[in-house]
């Protein structure tokens, strides 16, 4: 029992010189604050990539937008090769970024003294608006007699980290533009 004992304490008497000396020694320690440091950076690093993506992209649908809009609103009369023509040209605005989770809606819509409905529409990887429904124009927009070119783009955009933890962000913008050339961009067949 005292081999015991005395065994106890000489390896406590080490192990108290072996902890005074560990707390004096610090060659160890900036090891230790960039293993703790590394996943933060990691983090903030992922964040800043996936900020700037999704900026990028809003960016590309505003300007989407903008255009498709402008380019309706520049002519006279629109067919429908021409629409076809003008939202494919979309994929190569919205480029570098896949045009699967886009979506955009063109049309005309005008307002009478009954109210405002849609005139035409074509879509683009969603579903037209109906010929004659009605439509809701933002507050002090309608004024009888009128028309406007509508463009609604909307991009779900799906984080390229964590995409089982984050879900798709809709990135969506609406326009509204008055035809330039005449009153109203009918469409013919």
């Amino acid at each position: 029992m005292r081999c015991l004992s005395r065994l106890f304490s000489i390896c406590g008497r080490h192990m108290r010189r072996g902890a005074r000396m560990l707390r004096r020694d610090e060659r160890g320690m900036i090891a230790v604050e960039f293993a703790l440091m590394i996943p933060i950076a990691v983090l903030i690093l992922v964040g800043e990539f996936t900020l700037g993506e999704a900026i990028s992209i809003s960016r590309k649908v505003a300007i989407t937008g903008r255009t498709l809009t402008d380019l309706v609103a520049r002519r006279a009369i629109v067919s429908t090769s021409d629409l076809t023509t003008i939202l494919n040209a979309s994929t190569q605005i919205i480029a570098p970024f896949s045009t699967s989770n886009l979506t955009i809606l063109l049309a005309e819509v005008s307002t009478d003294a009954s109210g405002t409905k849609v005139d035409w529409s074509e879509p683009f990887n969603t579903t037209p608006l109906l010929k004659g429904s009605p439509f809701v124009l933002p507050t002090g927009m309608a004024q009888v007699g009128t028309s406007l070119i509508y463009a609604y783009v909307r991009y779900d955009y799906t984080p390229p980290f964590a995409t089982r933890m984050i879900p798709a962000v809709p990135i969506r913008y609406t326009f509204y533009i008055n035809p330039r050339v005449t009153s109203s961009v009918p469409r013919v067949n």
